[in-house]
């Protein structure tokens, strides 16, 4: 049994086959996630945004390749047609019968059909539902065109199932202010693991020593409780400030008032960030300890400081970047996901079988539609 370190590749030693390393990293560099990001938003400007499925095609064969296990590259073997294809299909049969749905009700239910009012909430309930479906084949398809020494990724199980667990999993949270949502999240995570494959090997999603000993409700409480304290906080400034200005002005806040009323997001932002970063990185770690294929466990060092500094810098590199640096910014997160994730047990490549799943036709486009798709 071999273990890797996190960041730092191994040593090889005298003798060492491949099968015994399977050290993750990543190695992007900013500038050329960059210039995809660049020439991508240049030419959505031409193409009305159609351009984006090619960009967004182009980043992940960057990203991919730049990611290896055991010194080998992933590779992306997506299309940006597939993806243009699927965005079409889905805005069709979904999206707009959908809309055309909402705006029938709008205009043709009248005071006298009340009743009918809860017609639209139930569509947007049903949108809910459509999120998670989404989500999943969305997930489908990027592991369908993901490969690892010609050796496909799968994702089986259900959409609708999918879809159904995670809208009532977010009714619990709703219900539950918020304090299911740990628990759901790491439901909804089994249940994608649990029916992914590498090739012939299935993953499991085991609550390992490891895993369970993750702080997930302590981190949950601290940011549920300092979120709930900053906006206290922040809120009584807020309405004194106010109420003081009104008094004296007996007219609308000053342009000053304004600006200080502005400039106090930023220190609640922050403080809300740092009780929300702790119980993220927990997350991360609790989830990735969980997985296990081929013989080979997962386990992750991911710090809240990492957490901190990427949402810091990445705004600021999308800010600065008047938003073309997005990608970069995405890039930046999954390299520090990756670079956090240790492997620990031996594979044998050579009796990994090809995958006899299908892959889908087409790429994730209902997730599209719904803007919910990340470049990754």
């Amino acid at each position: 049994m071999s273990k890797t370190n996190f960041e730092t590749p191994p040593t090889a030693s005298v003798g060492a086959t491949m099968r015994d390393d399977l050290t993750v990293r990543n190695v992007s560099r900013i500038g050329p996630v960059l210039w995809i990001g660049f020439y991508t938003s240049m030419l959505n400007l031409f193409t009305l945004t159609l351009f984006r499925f090619w960009g967004r095609t182009h980043f992940r064969r960057r990203l991919w390749s730049d990611t290896s296990v055991g010194g080998e590259p992933l590779e992306y073997t997506g299309r940006g047609l597939e993806l243009f294809v699927g965005f079409v299909i889905a805005i069709f049969t979904l999206m707009l019968p959908f809309v055309g749905i909402v705006f029938a009700i709008q205009f043709f239910i009248g005071p006298e059909t009340v009743y009918l009012a809860a017609v639209p909430l139930l569509l947007y309930a049903f949108l809910f539902f459509i999120l998670g479906v989404a989500i999943f084949l969305a997930r489908r398809y990027h592991l369908s065109r993901t490969r690892l020494r010609g050796i496909r990724f799968a994702q089986t199980g259900s959409a609708l199932g999918y879809g159904v667990a995670m809208f009532g999993y977010l009714v619990l949270s709703i219900i539950t202010l918020g304090w299911y949502g740990p628990a759901a999240r790491i439901k909804l995570s089994r249940k994608l693991w649990e029916k992914a494959y590498f090739g012939s090997e299935q993953f499991s999603f085991t609550d390992t020593a490891e895993a369970t000993a993750e702080p997930v409700y302590k981190s949950f409480a601290f940011a549920w409780f300092g979120t709930i304290i900053v906006y206290a906080i922040w809120a009584g400034w807020f309405f004194i400030s106010m109420g003081e200005s009104l008094t004296e002005t007996a007219t609308a806040p000053d342009l000053e008032l304004i600006g200080k009323l502005y400039l106090s997001f930023i220190p609640m932002v922050i403080l809300i960030g740092i009780f929300v970063s702790w119980h993220e990185a927990v997350m991360i770690r609790r989830i990735v300890k969980s997985l296990k294929v081929a013989g080979a466990d997962f386990s992750s060092n991911m710090k809240t400081v990492d957490i901190i500094e990427l949402a810091i810098t990445n705004t600021l590199l999308v800010i600065f970047t008047l938003g073309f640096g997005f990608m970069a910014a995405q890039m930046r997160v999954w390299k520090r996901i990756a670079n956090r994730i240790a492997l620990d047990g031996d594979v044998d490549f050579a009796r990994i079988q090809q995958t006899t799943e299908a892959a889908p036709k087409q790429g994730e486009g209902l997730a599209d539609g719904l803007d919910i798709i990340s470049n990754f």
